[in-house]
């Protein structure tokens, strides 16, 4: 059982990584949907776990690495949050 200041930084630390994440999906979009499918394959692999990896980390520095689905969930969540943000500062930048 953790305690609530435990589950808060998780809660923050996966929102956060979400973000993070999202970020550098933009910023790799080049690399992970190029039209080679066999560097795509090998990129994409070693994107998501160096990614995996980070994040378990983190995660092991604040809660023994115990995951749990609210965890996921924020990540998904910051994740879709970076992307809207991201759409809505292009479609400004365009104008």
């Amino acid at each position: 059982m953790m305690n609530l200041k435990t589950q808060i930084m998780t809660l923050i630390v996966s929102f956060l990584y979400g973000i993070f994440f999202s970020f550098f999906v933009n910023i790799s979009y080049k690399f992970l949907y190029q039209n080679k499918f066999f560097l795509r394959i090998i990129f994409t692999l070693l994107f998501v776990l160096t990614n995996v990896m980070i994040y378990f980390l983190i995660i092991k520095k604040i809660n023994q690495a115990i995951l749990h689905p609210y965890s996921i969930g924020m990540i998904i969540v910051g994740f879709c949050l970076e992307h809207q943000i991201h759409r809505l500062v292009a479609k400004h930048i365009k104008k």
